[in-house]
């Protein structure tokens, strides 16, 4: 399975930080080939209190560039890179073009401009303004330079901004890529966070990959059981499949239980246990679709992106 999108190098910072690794330890028990074997390995970065919050004395001392190598470097000593897309949330704390090159040279190849709340770039949707025009000049270095640029959380503003940005460099020449790596359907669960289908259809033409989350919050606005939310899941799949083509479906995890673990915080039930993630999906999968469908949606769509260009 590939995960389109779970924290791994924040989860690894955190570790570093407290100079205890036994959580990621035992998470990378989860990452081989018969549960998950590659991943959109994501640091993020949040507004400014949450950031206080996380880091507390090493918040004056965030550099992106810094936290990014060591992350990147302690994740190497567990699994090879090459089945690993690493990747940015939130870019508030990226000061120019020039370090925006030098995290590509890193290794930096999938961006996400915002999170929740605004920042110089953009708004997330939470925020009320679209692209800045330092916004606008950072997701053309990005195109540029060949980084994949992720919508997930952008307010639809700085979401249809974006979009004219990637149709103008696509029309120039450009190889634009283009994910919402943990976006779900705001037709069957009507969070700010998910997609309408206007969205949705707008990342046809860029043969974008959706990454259908698995945390429940954006599964169902209302309590339910877990067999009620695998149901809605699959409902998410299946809106996804018609309006884009299942081509364009694929899985991400956006799993929050380290938040309990690291932070002491729950942020909700995940519809999957990551121990065996892959196993629960393909038996839940099988209800709606095909064999082939199922491969494409675990795996092949997103390694296709990212890999058989």
């Amino acid at each position: 399975m590939f995960d389109m999108h779970y924290d791994l190098l924040s989860v690894i910072y955190q570790c570093y930080l407290r100079m205890d690794y036994t959580y990621l330890d035992n998470w990378m028990k989860n990452y081989n080939f018969d549960n998950v074997e590659k991943v959109v390995a994501n640091l993020y970065f949040l507004d400014k209190d949450s950031m206080k919050e996380e880091l507390g004395d090493n918040y004056d001392e965030i550099n992106v560039v810094e936290m990014f190598k060591i992350s990147k470097e302690i994740l190497q000593r567990y699994i090879s890179l090459d089945n690993v897309i690493l990747s940015i949330e939130g870019c508030d704390y990226i000061n120019s073009l020039e370090e925006l090159e030098e995290l590509y040279n890193l290794g930096l190849r999938n961006i996400l401009l915002v999170w929740n709340n605004a920042n110089k770039y953009g708004s997330g949707n939470k925020g009320d303004y679209g692209l800045t025009e330092l916004g606008k000049e950072f997701i053309t270095k990005a195109i540029e330079l060949g980084i994949c640029i992720d919508l997930s959380h952008m307010n639809k503003k700085t979401f249809y901004d974006t979009i004219d940005i990637l149709r103008k460099e696509k029309r120039s020449g450009k190889k634009v890529k283009v994910i919402a790596s943990h976006s779900n359907c705001y037709k069957i669960c009507p969070n700010q966070r998910n997609l309408d289908d206007e969205q949705i259809k707008a990342l046809k033409e860029f043969d974008a990959v959706i990454g259908v989350v698995s945390y429940s919050e954006f599964v169902l606005d209302k309590r339910a059981s877990n067999e009620q939310l695998r149901e809605y899941y699959l409902k998410h799949l299946e809106h996804l499949k018609e309006l884009i083509g299942i081509s364009g479906v694929a899985i991400a995890s956006d799993d929050m239980t380290f938040y309990r673990d690291l932070f002491g915080k729950d942020y909700g039930p995940q519809l999957f246990d990551y121990v065996s993630i892959k196993e629960d999906l393909s038996e839940l999968l099988k209800e709606r679709f095909t064999k082939e469908e199922i491969e494409m949606m675990l795996y092949k769509n997103a390694n296709k992106l990212f890999w058989e260009e």
